[in-house]
Parts: structure tokens; C-alpha cells; sequence
């Protein structure tokens, strides 16, 4: 038996509200219900990319929310099938939908049978449509610096080694300017990001992987460019589509961002799935924490974003004590990582894992720690939009 279906259904709040997913349990499909609308599940970038069947509340006698939804059925045709829910059904109403291309056609409400008939026959589009292998997407993590020196590339390059262990990684600098990823790892590639701005268009899968380099720990690496490059340089159209191809290739996609807020940088991050923010026991790494913070929830992506508090000190009994850093940033610590300063310095020198430095540190536990328990949230596929 292949992974479990990944089945997105999209209803009106209203009607989302009444449904309990538990009651749609079935044998390899995981049901998720989305409350919301078509256009903001499309805009939903790492939901989108975790659906491999969606069913999508569509009323046809509202000219524009059916053009709407013939629209997005066109433009993933082959990609993603697409089951209509629509109230009050009639033959006339389901032919209608059918000539859009949408595979099957769903009543409002539904029964647990009803939906399970509409599943299989999205199974089967998606089996006939997509070749072998296809279709199954990786996740996007971003790391973002609360501002510099809070040791961003450190963590990106130690998660992506540790990760590597059990998994096909990528970490992808996208800090055209000041880029270090390439140099902690002791890499130095002959092709970069400027290689994939050339392309532009031209880019495809087999050209990212020949730019990846791969490290001794098994993590592939897309540097920065090696000569310094304006912010500009890259547009929100190629950062889409290089984080989207990225992740048809790799299980997991890191990104190294740089701290400075310009016009891709919020298409990268609602690429993601999981939004790394760095930041550090001070009063600018919380100060500048909160402005990163009030950016990223601006543009909707707060329940994305996982805190990593970096350099921390640990006491020698009980735990350490985050209360007024929480407090400030208004938001819990996800993962406190121990400073161990001249450990890391040596596995950024020579380009390792600080647990080939010293053995059983505690920050490479954290690390690890921090790894495991990303990796478990991904595996459970817990992030749902709401």
C-alpha cells in the first residue's frame, strides 16, 4: 500500500463548521477540512502542495465564483483533480460542472459514501495522470535571522547535515549578497543561484540538480552566488518556481533568507510550510524578533512560524527560564539551542556536523532535538490552514 491519499476538502465556514472529518475516516486517504474559499486555498502554497485531491464548494449559479472555479480546474488540469461540491444538485447542474473538467461531482451535504466514491475516482485521475513517482512533493522550511550574526546559516547547514541521515535535503542560499551556506559546509561549488537567475524560464528539475552540490553528509547545496548581487536580482516569479520545482525533486527544501524585507521575500515565505525564525537571548535579537514577527503575521503567515532561540545558556539544574523573552515576542520558545561557542566555530571551520566536533554536546542534542521533532510534524502533516 503507497502513502495515504492527501484529500483537501474546501467549504464555506459556515458548512466546514458542521463537518467532523473523523466521521470521513478511510482506509489510506487523509480528509482535510479547509473553511474558506477556493481562491484562498489557491493561494495556500504549501497546502496546495500537500493536496493530491481536492473537493471544492462551488456555486454555479454565481457566474463569477463558477468562473472562478473553471479557472483553477483548467490550470492544474493533469496536476490536481478536482471534485465540485455543489447544494442543490441537478443532472443539468452536473454537466455543467463536468465540462469544466472537474472529475466528479459531489451533493451538499454529502454522505461518507458519496465522498468516498468521489475520492477513488480522483485516485484514479491522479494514477492515470501523473507518471510514476510523480506528484508527491517535498516540504519547504525557511530560516530567517531576527537580524544579523544570530547564527541563521549555522542553523540551516547543521539541521540540513543532521537531516540528511534519513532524508533527500536541499538547502538553497538565497542570500545573494552576503551568503555563507557554501563556506560553513567547506564547499565551493562551480554553479549557484546566479546560474538559476540566468535560466529564469529555462530552469527545470534536471538543470537544479545539476547546480546542487553535494556535501559529504549527504546534503545538496544550491550556494549564493560568488560575486555579490543585487537584492533585485531575483524576482517573486522565479522564487515561486524555484521553491516549487525544489520541492518535486527533494524531501526536504531549507532556505536560507536573508534578514532584509524586499519584493520576494514574502513570496518565499508563503512557499514554506514552516517558518524557522533565529533569534537570540538580547534585547535587539527580541527587539527585532517582534518587527519580523509583526511582518510575517501582516501577511497571514504566523501559524507557520516555529521560534529558535539561539546561544542560550543552560543552568546546571532544572530548565532555563524564557518566561520574559516569550513575553516579549508574545510568543512561545519552540526550540532553545545550548551556545557552545567553540564547538561550533570548529564545525563551521572545517565544514561538519559539531556532533563530528565533540561528541554527545548538548547542542548537537538540540539540534537534533529540533530536527526530530520537525520531522515528526511533517510526517504527521499536522499544518492545517484554517
Amino acid at each position: 500500500m503507497g502513502p495515504a491519499l492527501r484529500v483537501t476538502i474546501v467549504l464555506e465556514p459556515a458548512i466546514a463548521a458542521t463537518v467532523n472529518a473523523e466521521q470521513f475516516v478511510m482506509p489510506n486517504a487523509q480528509v482535510t477540512i479547509h473553511a474558506g474559499t477556493l481562491a484562498g486555498f489557491a493561494a495556500n502554497t504549501p497546502l496546495l502542495r500537500r493536496t493530491d485531491v481536492l473537493i471544492a464548494q462551488v456555486n454555479p449559479d454565481n457566474a463569477r465564483d463558477f468562473e472562478e472555479f473553471e479557472r483553477f480546474v483548467q490550470s492544474h488540469s493533469g496536476t490536481l483533480p478536482v471534485v465540485a461540491a455543489v447544494r442543490d444538485l441537478t443532472v443539468a447542474v452536473t454537466r455543467r460542472v463536468l465540462r469544466s473538467q472537474a472529475v466528479d461531482v459531489l451533493p451538499l451535504p454529502f454522505s461518507a459514501d458519496e465522498l468516498h466514491q468521489a475520492i477513488e475516482t480522483g485516485r484514479d485521475t491522479m494514477a492515470a495522470s501523473r507518471p510514476a513517482g510523480r506528484g508527491r512533493t517535498g516540504t519547504v522550511l525557511t530560516f530567517l535571522g531576527a537580524l544579523g550574526g544570530m547564527g541563521t546559516t549555522t542553523m540551516a547547514t547543521q539541521a540540513g547535515m543532521i537531516w540528511a541521515e534519513s532524508a533527500n535535503v536541499c538547502l538553497i542560499d538565497l542570500d545573494v549578497q552576503f551568503g555563507n551556506a557554501a563556506l560553513y559546509l567547506n564547499l565551493r561549488p562551480s554553479l549557484s543561484v546566479a546560474d538559476l537567475i540566468d535560466a529564469d524560464e529555462r530552469m527545470d528539475q534536471e538543470f537544479l540538480r545539476s547546480v546542487a552540490v553535494r556535501h559529504s553528509s549527504g546534503l545538496n547545496v544550491i550556494s549564493c552566488p560568488p560575486d555579490i548581487m543585487p537584492l533585485d536580482a531575483l524576482t517573486p516569479e522565479l522564487v515561486e518556481r524555484l521553491l516549487d520545482m525544489a520541492a518535486q525533486v527533494w524531501d526536504v527544501v531549507l532556505v536560507d533568507l536573508p534578514g532584509a524585507w524586499i519584493n520576494w521575500s514574502a513570496a518565499a515565505l508563503s512557499r514554506s510550510d514552516i517558518i524557522m525564525l533565529v533569534t537570540e537571548l538580547s534585547v535587539a535579537g527580541a527587539h527585532q524578533a517582534r518587527r519580523q514577527l509583526e511582518v510575517i503575521e501582516a501577511n497571514g503567515l504566523h501559524d507557520r512560524v516555529r521560534i529558535v532561540l539561539n546561544r542560550t545558556n543552560a543552568p546546571m539544574f532544572g530548565k532555563a527560564d524564557f518566561s520574559a523573552t516569550e513575553a516579549a515576542l508574545r510568543r512561545k520558545i519552540d526550540f532553545p539551542i545550548t551556545n557552545d561557542y567553540p564547538a561550533m566555530t570548529s564545525a563551521i571551520d572545517e565544514g561538519k556536523p559539531v556532533g563530528a566536533i565533540k561528541l554527545r554536546s548538548r547542542i548537537e542534542k538540540d539540534i537534533r532535538t529540533m530536527v526530530g521533532e520537525l520531522a515528526a510534524h511533517m510526517h504527521a502533516d499536522r499544518m492545517v490552514a484554517r
